[in-house]
């Protein structure tokens, strides 16, 4: 079952002894304060990891406009764009400006795969399960009752954070490699060597 937000910060409220929430309207000054978490640091924490959840392939629109030398072309980032994970063609001629185009060298169809915030209904749990202790924890300093309350809840979020990247790089094929050059290919020793044939 995908949580709302306002159930998201309820969960980070209780961390903090605070009373369960149903509603953000006419609310005390901490849950405003955690809204306000909420809202920053959800772009934040998802452009800060590979998320695999929160990543989209999209084909880039050229634009018209004549860009500055020395580039020669324009192409507009895709709505919703916090980090770019990859771009094909696989070049490094290129540089992002303005925080929404991409300037480039090369001519011809442009993809990107990129890092996008989803709908909070569509967070997966194992992220809500991390993301309820980041904002505790950012929240933590100014409204915990003991100082030391601040270094469990850190703590916490941590392991949270480890599980959630754990679990999401689940999300891509796993690939081993099954031949080690470099230790195949060695001298062990003795009169018989390994031979390289």
């Amino acid at each position: 079952m995908a949580l709302t937000k306002v159930q998201i910060i309820s969960n980070a409220l209780a961390q903090l002894g605070h009373a369960p929430i149903v509603s953000l309207i006419d609310q005390d000054e901490l849950v405003v304060a955690a809204e306000q978490a909420f809202d920053m640091l959800l772009p934040s924490v998802l452009s800060a990891n590979n998320w695999r959840f929160a990543s989209k392939f999209e084909q880039l629109s050229l634009l018209v406009e004549t860009p500055p030398p020395p580039y020669l072309y324009v192409y507009q980032l895709p709505s919703g764009w916090l980090k770019t994970l990859s771009v094909w063609p696989n070049t490094y001629d290129w540089d992002i400006f303005n925080g929404n185009k991409i300037y480039t060298f090369k001519q011809g169809p442009w993809y990107m795969q990129f890092i996008y915030q989803p709908d909070v209904s569509a967070l997966p749990p194992w992220f809500v399960n991390y993301f309820v202790y980041e904002i505790a924890a950012y929240l933590c300093l100014s409204n915990a009752q003991k100082t030391e309350y601040y270094s469990v809840i850190e703590g916490k979020r941590n392991q949270m954070q480890a599980m959630a990247c754990a679990i999401d790089c689940q999300n891509r094929p796993q690939f081993t490699q099954v031949d080690f050059p470099v230790l195949g290919n060695r001298a062990i020793g003795g009169v018989y060597p390994n031979s390289i044939s």
